[in-house]
């Protein structure tokens, strides 16, 4: 009796009803593991590429482009209060220390412990058999950490000199092999130094950097490879950083004129994420603009600090803010279908349990109660799902810092469900006739409709969104094609009826009941698939659009790449290209087309009485296009040169500053004046472009009476088809000679495709593409399994009256088939009007890397994969539904429903 009356208890009544429907609360719980997992990742996965392509970033800047550094200049003479270099160099690392104490805890988490230096500069006695117009200047430099950042390779290191400086001291120095070989600096030897009388360097050892890519080499390449510039006829200047013992540095320190302290803090990339980036910034801002200053000796030393920093996180904003929409737009398609999907499994839920509730009710059980049990067996599936799902998400990103927001969306992952239950429920009220379309569904639908409308007029009006506008989703990008896809949905629903209707009517006059059966039945039951059809046309549409991300993202890089050159290749001379060097650059196998760019010096252009002299450079226009055929057509150079007014050379400027856009100039030179038509660009299109401020002017139309003149310096190249690129390069620099530069496309394409982002993006997409099938499919079984029961009493009828096999597929074909067939069709469509509508608005340029914006792209051949999935997915679905509608048997189903 005791086990009987446990059954009946509430309790055991509700252990029953779990277990009765333990199928359909199954399928919520993997409903809410599947979204609660993609949620939960989707805000880590982000961060994570986010904050690899920021590291990534600063990597790429070196040290020269992210560390910040200030110099203290000192000198054993002068009027009024003097900085001796000795009490500098003593108060340095106190100095150091203090100044990091100002920093605001962001800034100072980002940078390790400064580190300091101390030189004097003074010329060098130059080797034996040097030109007599060469000069050679060293650095001697003292540096506390040099034997942890460099090993002796040869001979010793430098001990320390005695106090006082003698006149004829030895001070014993190492430098690097490269720098000693510029020098022709033997080991042993000394060579007589210009900072006190009869003072000697001697060279006791070589040097190595032990870690090449080290801040301390990479703040200034001079310490590691010397520098040497050829000043033609009035001789060459070569110079290297010496080093001796810190403990010399006083001594020789107090008979130098001029001294400079140096004091840089490390910016170590490792330490940065996205989440941080903003006080960061704002404590790198303040930092600058307030800095600390230092006492010396009784005297206030103030150090300001200069720092590139700004640039590579200016460079990674440009790319980051539209990833981050991107993210969100192909987060947004799986997303959309999962909560098509859980909408359909609530609806199954509660259908298979309606008897049951209506049942209930009519004994007296409160619809309250009800909707509180309801609520409470899909909370028992949906928590641990949800929780598990979040396990899941931040198992598969170690590492990521989001976790309060995985959390939340785990949250809701876990409300969801029960919540979809209670109001698929609807009204419990047995007395209650349920209404099959409520009154406000058509204003929903103008509402949707008019959204989208809104949304897509207001992304086309709004135009190119800037660079620069935080790392935050824009929301009307990543809502438009949620929009546009149920307004498509609630269109193809509306409309369809039409053809349906229209096809009824056809087959009606006709001799075959299949097609009339089918078209009929079709006509009278679509407003059941509203769910899956929105599901098809929401996963189609994302997964067009997916695929069309990927397609301008790789054409993006590689016209990129080649805007970024000039051309496939390009080869710059250090000072200028021969005849015959140009000749020979034209016959290299796999060479198709040359264009070579002459430098003219300094060219002075006026523009609204304002003269500036800038870097000119002339160019033939029909050479140039013929080698840029494969750049985007906004980074061609042959357009804007010949699209001008008759009797005006063309002409392309860059780096002037004025608020007006340039449209016409004029060249000031010896000769007669030329008036210039001018087109404006903000970017530079070509690695020979290498001043600030620049003028590319046709040559084919400059007057000869300008005397402007040029000689070569850069040839572009276009490869031919199956050209060895690599080949091509190696004669490009082997002709060029030494100093020469040799620009690259395909390099300069692996190296944007080493982004961490670009790599993730594309991994996404993917992702989001498979993701939305998966739950298509789901969706699709859902609606097959909800008819099952009408479709199997139809099976048995049709059966019954003398219908074949193949009829009856036929007819049951006609359930789903039109409306999928048009939600394919219609998913197609937006999938292929998206791109243009939301790509179009977002600034690409620096998530690709190219300097204008890329074109949008739809491959084809991807475009028709992704549709012939989705067309099997359907198709599948549709069989399987088939074929477990035939294996019933007519006798039993009408004996069971009394025939229909």
């Amino acid at each position: 009796m005791s086990a009987r009356t446990s059954r009946l208890s509430d309790a055991g009544l509700a252990a029953r009803s779990l277990r009765a429907f333990r199928g359909g609360l199954l399928l919520l719980a993997v409903v809410a593991l599947i979204t609660s997992t993609a949620l939960c990742a989707w805000p880590r996965i982000a961060s994570s590429l986010l904050t690899a392509e920021l590291r990534h970033e600063l990597v790429e800047a070196g040290a020269g482009g992210r560390d910040f550094s200030t110099a203290i200049q000192a000198s054993n003479s002068g009027f009024g209060p003097v900085l001796e270099p000795v009490a500098v160099w003593n108060a340095l690392p106190a100095t150091a220390v203090a100044a990091r104490e100002r920093m605001r805890p962001p800034l100072r988490a980002v940078t390790t412990d400064g580190d300091v230096a101390a030189r004097a500069a003074a010329g060098i006695a130059p080797p034996a058999g040097a030109a007599g117009n060469s000069r050679y200047s060293a650095v001697m430099e003292a540096y506390r950490g040099l034997r942890s950042a460099a090993r002796l390779v040869d001979g010793e290191w430098p001990g320390p000199i005695a106090s006082p400086l003698r006149p004829d001291a030895v001070v014993p120095v190492v430098m690097t092999r490269e720098a000693a070989k510029l020098f022709a600096w033997t080991l042993g030897q000394e060579r007589r130094a210009g900072i006190a009388d009869g003072v000697r360097l001697k060279l006791t050892g070589i040097v190595e950097p032990r870690d090449p890519s080290a801040d301390f080499w990479d703040l200034d390449p001079v310490r590691a490879k010397g520098h040497y510039v050829d000043g033609g006829d009035s001789g060459k200047d070569f110079g290297a950083v010496v080093w001796l013992d810190p403990a010399s540095w006083p001594v020789l320190a107090a008979h130098a004129d001029e001294t400079s302290a140096a004091i840089w803090y490390p910016v170590v990339p490792e330490r940065f994420t996205v989440e941080g980036l903003p006080a960061a910034r704002a404590a790198l801002g303040n930092y600058l603009a307030s800095p600390p200053a230092a006492t010396v000796g009784g005297i206030a030393v103030p150090l300001t600090f200069a720092t590139s920093l700004q640039r590579p996180l200016d460079d990674f904003q440009a790319r980051a803010q539209p990833a981050n929409t991107l993210f969100a737009i192909l987060a947004a398609g799986p997303l959309v279908v999962a909560l098509t999907v859980l909408a359909l499994g609530a609806r199954l839920v509660v259908a298979r349990r309606r008897d049951a509730l209506l049942l209930m009710a009519a004994r007296g059980a409160s619809p309250a109660r009800l909707r509180s049990s309801l609520a409470m067996d899909a909370a028992i599936a949906s928590v641990p799902a949800a929780a598990l799902g979040l396990g899941i998400a931040v198992a598969v990103t170690p590492g990521a810092v989001p976790l309060a927001v995985p959390v939340l969306l785990a949250v809701l992952c876990a409300v969801l469900p029960p919540l979809a239950l209670v109001l698929a429920a609807g009204s419990l009220t047995p007395s209650v006739a349920r209404a099959t379309r409520p009154r406000w569904a058509w204003v929903a639908e103008v509402v949707v409709v008019g959204l989208a409308v809104l949304s897509v007029v207001l992304l086309s009006r709004r135009g190119l969104e800037p660079a620069g506008t935080g790392l935050g989703v824009d929301p009307l990008a990543a809502l438009t094609p949620v929009l546009v896809a149920l307004a498509a949905c609630v269109l193809v629903l509306r409309v369809t009826v039409v053809p349906l209707g229209w096809l009824a009517g056809v087959f009606r006059r006709g001799r075959g009941a299949v097609a009339l059966l089918g078209a009929s039945g079709a006509r009278g039951s679509h407003a059941g698939v509203l769910w899956p059809v929105f599901a098809l046309i929401a996963g189609v549409s994302i997964a067009l659009f997916s695929v069309s991300v990927l397609s301008t993202e790789r054409s993006g890089l590689d016209g990129g790449a080649r805007a970024r050159v000039g051309a496939d290749l390009s080869v710059t001379a250090a000072s200028t290209l021969t005849a015959d060097q140009v000749t020979q650059i034209g016959r290299i196998p796999g060479v198709d087309r040359t264009a070579t760019v002459e430098f003219a010096g300094g060219v002075g252009v006026s523009v609204s009485g304002r003269t500036e002299f800038v870097s000119g450079y002339l160019v033939d226009p029909r050479q140039l296009d013929a080698v840029q055929q494969d750049l985007p057509p906004s980074a061609r150079m042959s357009t804007p040169l010949t699209d001008v007014i008759t009797g005006r050379t063309g002409a392309i400027l860059g780096g002037w500053d004025s608020r007006i856009p340039v449209t016409s100039a004029l060249i000031v030179s010896q000769g007669t004046n030329v008036h210039l038509g001018v087109t404006e660009l903000d970017f530079t299109p070509g690695l020979y472009l290498r001043d600030s401020t620049w003028v590319i002017i046709d040559r084919t139309t400059l007057p000869a009476s300008s005397e402007v003149t040029g000689t070569p310096q850069t040839v572009l190249v276009s490869l031919a088809p199956g050209a060895d690129a690599q080949r091509v390069h190696a004669e490009l620099a082997r002709i060029g000679g030494a100093g020469a530069t040799v620009g690259d496309a395909i390099a300069e394409r692996a190296a944007l495709r080493a982004s961490p982002l670009v790599a993730g993006t594309e991994s996404v997409a993917l992702l989001s593409i498979a993701l939305t099938a998966l739950l298509c499919i789901g969706a699709l079984l859902l609606t097959l399994v909800m008819n099952t029961a009408a479709r199997i009493r139809l099976v048995a009828t049709l059966r019954t009256i003398g219908f074949s096999s193949r009829q009856t597929a036929g007819v049951l074909a006609w359930e789903l088939g039109p409306v999928l067939v048009v939600g394919l069709i219609a998913g197609a469509v937006v999938g292929l009007l998206l791109p243009g509508v939301v790509l179009g608005p977002l600034d690409l340029r620096g998530f690709t890397g190219s300097p204008v914006q890329p074109e949008i792209v739809r491959d084809p051949w991807l475009i028709l994969a992704a549709l012939a999935g989705f067309a099997a997915v359907a198709a599948v679905a549709t069989l399987a539904a088939l074929a477990g509608a035939r294996r019933a048997s007519p006798a039993a189903v009408l004996r069971t429903t009394g025939g229909g």
